[in-house]
């Protein structure tokens, strides 16, 4: 007798694991690599926005560079060291009050060679310069020993912050003071702050002292050397304030080596890529950090894109397997009955006397032909599954090219910063998914119908939501799309089915308008009695007479090769017939086809079953 070989028990969990293990190795490696790609692509971004930050930055400095070199040639400083008096001092401090008004800088004031403030433009106000010592400033000792001096700090008079510009005065060829003018630098944080970026400016020590974020502000990433914390104190560089540490949490998004911190705003925390640039002679820093919600959310959806795929594989390969071993189990079982039919018929040969005895034997034949039988329904069983299957990765690719289209669209949202929009779009990806693996639930259903997932459906709440989804196709390709619906279409039947018919329908009338002049899809429907009609218009090529007959057989398409499996309206016809409802096809108003779905209203089907 044939004996099949012993298949150990152990072997196919070993396998699966296996198979499993490297779907979750794919997965991941996709995650990283687009995560990789995401993390570059914002650094090259980040560093063409610094760019433009930086020269924003240096624009409003360098609008104030001349303005020191004015104010020490002017006719009434001059006249203020070389016959000081009061009413020298007065037209002094008049000149500069005017200068500083023109220009719109914070303050103007003059010191003689000891720091001494002579002159200011705030000279009559509460705070005025005029009176104290600067002395112990950087900007005053640089402009007098080497004839330009620059420095950001806190006033120690009046306590506001500001860049100071200064320049030796000269009279005769020798110094005789210094003219200073002091910059308001916090317009710009401002500025970063409308526009929703990260934005913060180092000095030489690491001391933020301008930030998007005004809790960072005289704030350093690391502590401070003793011998720099000492300079800023003697230099009173921030007022009385002594900068501490604030804290950037690194962020574990991958195995990537860019600097990734995570920040918390508003409550939430997110993942930003910190990007630097040098500016300016000062030994400043500016620091940039990315939003990579986008980055993370793409990379996410890609590996799940691939875990499905592989999933897909690792399904086909078990039908596969499967239709193989029932192909020997019917090779078995086919060798078995010709080898006892052979055994029997040698008998009958030998010795009629026999012959009751091969009559049983025959019966048992007979039994086991039945059991081969069976075999081969299983078999068949099997081949139904594995259309099944082909046509759940039909049903698939619809929303996978919505969400490819979204995708898309996405970035190009998040190149013009609309957040907003983006989030939506995320939010309507991620219900794409859901209904990706919704569909996978459904194979245990071929086998019958489940009436339990069966409830109202508004069909014209279904056909908002589906062109909602493809909004942003109609809107890339030009396509007129009218929803002329304005009434709930209450239906009994499975919410997720319907959806997946109104999107065959609009996808296909996409597909049928996109090379046409004339680009239009119409949706129009209500009720006919106790039946609900909807129908779909396009302006595409029609349908000629021969795919018209054959337009719901399963494999037939009209597409060209590769577009299509030809699956979505044979899916279309064969959950309409669930819903004991009908489709046909005609030729629309628009010039092209037009699909005409009718079921039972929920009243309709209620008055029905009484």
């Amino acid at each position: 007798m044939m004996r099949l070989p012993p298949v150990s028990s152990t072997r196919p969990y070993i396998l699966l694991a296996a198979a499993l293990l490297a779907i979750l190795g794919a997965t991941l490696f996709v995650r990283q690599e687009v995560l990789d790609y995401g993390l570059r692509a914002t650094k090259t971004q980040a560093q063409e926005r610094l760019k433009l930050i930086g020269a924003t930055f240096s624009t409003r400095i360098e609008r104030f560079r001349y303005l020191p070199e004015v104010m020490a040639r002017s006719r009434e400083i001059e006249d203020l060291f070389r016959n000081p008096s009061p009413e020298a001092s007065l037209a002094a401090n008049h000149i500069l009050a005017r200068i500083n008004a023109a220009s719109g800088a914070l303050a103007l004031f003059v010191t003689d060679t000891t720091g001494h403030t002579l002159v200011a433009s705030n000279y009559d106000q509460n705070g005025s310069f005029v009176g104290s010592n600067y002395n112990f400033r950087p900007y005053f000792r640089n402009a007098i020993q080497s004839g330009f001096g620059s420095y950001y700090a806190v006033g120690v008079t009046t306590g506001e912050p500001g860049y100071f510009l200064a320049v030796p005065v000269k009279l005769d060829g020798r110094n005789v003071g210094a003219a200073i003018v002091k910059i308001n630098l916090l317009p710009l944080e401002q500025q970063w702050r409308d526009a929703g970026e990260r934005v913060a400016v180092e000095d030489k020590e690491g001391v933020i002292f301008l930030s998007s974020e005004p809790q960072w502000r005289y704030h350093s990433q690391r502590p401070l050397d003793p011998a720099d914390l000492a300079r800023i104190r003697d230099e009173q560089r921030y007022g009385t304030v002594d900068p501490s540490v604030v804290t950037l949490g690194r962020s574990d998004i991958g195995w990537s080596d860019l600097p990734v911190v995570s920040l918390t705003e508003e409550g939430v925390t997110t993942s930003r890529l910190m990007v630097s640039m040098p500016f300016a002679e000062s030994g400043w820093k500016l620091l940039y950090f990315a939003d990579l919600s986008f980055v993370i959310a793409q990379a996410n959806i890609a590996a799940i894109a691939a875990g499905l795929a592989g999933l897909l594989v690792l399904a086909g390969m078990k039908i596969a397997h499967q239709q193989r071993q029932a192909r020997k189990l019917e090779l078995h079982a086919r060798g078995e009955l010709e080898m006892r039919v052979a055994e029997r018929t040698k008998e009958l040969s030998q010795a009629n006397l026999k012959l009751a005895d091969e009559i049983v034997e025959r019966q048992r034949a007979q039994g086991q032909l039945d059991l081969t039988r069976n075999s081969l329904t299983q078999a068949e069983r099997l081949a139904a599954i594995g259309q099944a299957f082909a046509g759940l990765a039909h049903e698939i690719n619809q929303p996978l090219a919505a969400l490819r289209t979204y995708l898309a669209s996405t970035r190009l949202l998040a190149a013009r910063m609309d957040i907003d929009a983006v989030h939506s779009n995320i939010d309507v990806m991620g219900e794409a998914i859901g209904r990706v693996s919704y569909l996978t639930d459904q194979l245990k259903r071929l086998a019958r119908r489940d009436d339990a997932d069966f409830g109202e459906v508004d069909l014209a709440s279904s056909i908002g939501r589906i062109a909602e989804l493809l909004k942003f196709r109609f809107a890339d390709l030009g396509i007129s799309f009218c929803n002329e619906i304005d009434r709930p279409l209450l239906v009994p039947g499975n919410s997720a089915q319907l959806d997946q018919v109104m999107l065959n329908l609009l996808g296909n009338a996409i597909d049928a308008v996109r090379n046409r002049s004339v680009r239009a899809i119409r949706v129009e429907g209500g009720l006919d009695g106790a039946t609900c009609v909807v129908r779909v218009h396009d302006s595409g090529g029609g349908l000629d007479e021969d795919a018209s007959n054959r337009l719901f057989e399963p494999f037939h398409t009209t597409k060209a090769a590769g577009e299509g499996l030809g699956l979505g309206l044979a899916t279309v016809h064969r959950i309409i017939s669930n819903h004991h409802g009908e489709i046909v096809a005609g030729r629309s108003p628009l010039g092209g086809a037009l699909f005409t779905i009718r079921l039972s209203s929920v009243d309709g089907a209620a008055t029905a079953a009484e």
